[in-house]
């Protein structure tokens, strides 16, 4: 079976040549097409030509912010975190309100050991939405491997606020107060958490093994 050929190197000089000749509105116009198509390949699980298509996209509109977060989104999906965060940077260059980017760019920095770009990150995202429960909780977890506990413990009370019923919230919040001795705190919130996630039993039994070992 002959492969769709957008992604040859006949596509992509027929591209270049026609981006440079559409008008702007037009470029962007085709530029969204791209990155819908870019979307269904993702969706698919085929990312590498998901990327193709955000690529194409980038050709038409090179400051599209969308074309950037979107393959961010694809280098996120396919495991490529520094392309990702390289990405999410670009867009944040051209959009700086972007919530989401710094969300994602801040799990990604979290994840690879940046503590404080992720609680920068999430800071950023708190700013253009102070309701987002997500980030107050993951910037709880950045704070408590930073070492601050307080720091961590006021995150996680406050997604529990704006979410009562964010489980991960509880399971840190509960593995804290474990930490400090506070077992009726903790057994309460643990016991929230799994009413609503009956599925994080297992990480919770295995939290507390490792925690009551040490």
């Amino acid at each position: 079976m002959v492969k769709s050929a957008f992604l040859g190197s006949m596509a992509w000089t027929l591209c270049l040549f026609a981006a440079g000749n559409l008008a702007a509105e037009t470029r962007k116009e085709t530029a969204v097409s791209y990155i819908e198509l870019g979307d269904k390949l993702a969706r698919q699980g085929d990312f590498d030509r998901a990327i193709g298509a955000y690529n194409i996209a980038l050709q038409f509109a090179p400051d599209f912010a969308p074309a950037y977060f979107h393959r961010a989104l694809a280098q996120e999906r396919r495991g490529d975190f520094s392309k990702a965060i390289a990405d999410y940077t670009k867009a944040l260059e051209i959009t700086p309100a972007l919530t989401t980017a710094f969300y994602n760019r801040g799990n990604l920095r979290l994840n690879q050991g940046d503590l404080d770009g992720a609680v920068s990150d999430f800071d950023r995202a708190l700013e253009t939405d102070p309701g987002y429960d997500m980030a107050y909780n993951n910037r709880g977890i950045a704070r408590l491997e930073k070492g601050d506990m307080d720091g961590a413990i006021a995150d996680f009370n406050q997604a529990i606020r704006i979410n009562p019923d964010h489980p991960e919230a509880y399971v840190n919040l509960g593995l804290i107060r474990l930490q400090q001795g506070r077992n009726t705190e903790a057994e309460h919130a643990f016991a929230r958490s799994l009413a609503l996630k009956p599925s994080l039993k297992i990480f919770i039994e295995s939290r507390i093994d490792r925690i009551t070992q040490k």
